[in-house]
């Protein structure tokens, strides 16, 4: 699938630094003046955003300014700071800085890569996705962290988990599998959904799968991962498992009442 002009990708693994992609502001923007009493606010700088404008409070995550680079970020990590960069559309070139690896994991816990985040840094604030971490393979020490800052005014395109809640009706024996953990949708970014909810009591012996276009999605939001796929399943391989089990049991227990076999290596037992 092609991302230009307007619609922004945001997906796991694909970058977003790629020349051209810094969206122009908002005409309107620069056709208002701010004059003493006349309610209209200046325009932003790239990169910001106004307290009044946002549809909901973000998370917040702290952030400072960095200008140390290459191997000595290893002296930020050993302070327990993580380096990061800012970029995205309505940044003018990337912005590093450094974020306290703790408090980034409380906000990560939070938001995931699908909410908005709040970030302050030096008096500014950037409106931003978590965009792509990169952790110590052994420790799982935070050692990279990316914030993706998109243009709030324009639709993106991007990966929501799909999480099934409830439990399964009576009737429907097995287990619920996901052929697609995570749909595509597009949604200015305020409306990209955290996560989208299956109910799994929607399951019924008649119907054992759930499609892309049967989702309940918020509005606002557009389904981009054909209609057709199939999201998640109910398979009975745990009843098969169960099912197997039984005549093992059955054989061992018939096996059971048997005189013991001799064991490899030991004296036979003569009966008297």
């Amino acid at each position: 699938m092609s991302c230009a002009d307007i619609t922004v990708c945001l997906k796991r693994g694909q970058r977003a630094r790629l020349a051209g992609w810094h969206s122009e502001r908002d005409v309107s923007a620069s056709r208002y003046a701010h004059r003493a009493g006349t309610g209209v606010a200046p325009p932003l700088a790239l990169g910001e955003t106004r307290r009044e404008d946002k549809m909901a409070e973000h998370p917040e995550l702290k952030g400072m300014p960095r200008t140390i680079v290459g191997k000595q970020v290893k002296r930020l990590r050993r302070q327990g700071l993580a380096p990061g960069v800012v970029y995205g559309p309505v940044v003018d070139s990337p912005v590093p800085i450094s974020v306290d690896a703790q408090e980034f994991d409380r906000v990560y816990q939070r938001a995931g890569s699908t909410t908005l985040v709040d970030l302050l840094v030096d008096g500014r604030t950037f409106t931003v996705f978590i965009r792509e971490t990169e952790r110590h393979p052994v420790t799982r020490q935070l050692l990279n962290v990316e914030f993706y800052a998109p243009d709030l005014r324009r639709p993106i395109v991007a990966l929501v988990p799909v999480v099934g809640v409830g439990t399964l009706p009576a009737g429907v024996d097995g287990v619920v599998t996901y052929a697609k953990p995570e749909v595509e949708i597009r949604a200015l970014p305020e409306q990209i959904p955290h996560q989208i909810e299956i109910d799994l009591s929607l399951f019924s012996p008649e119907r054992l799968a759930i499609h892309a276009g049967e989702l309940p999605l918020p509005e606002g939001v557009e389904l981009v991962t054909a209609p057709d796929d199939v999201i998640a399943v109910v398979e009975a391989g745990m009843v098969e498992a169960e099912e197997v089990a039984a005549p093992e049991a059955e054989l061992a227990e018939e096996i059971g009442d048997r005189p013991a076999a001799v064991e490899e290596g030991a004296e036979p037992v003569e009966e008297e």
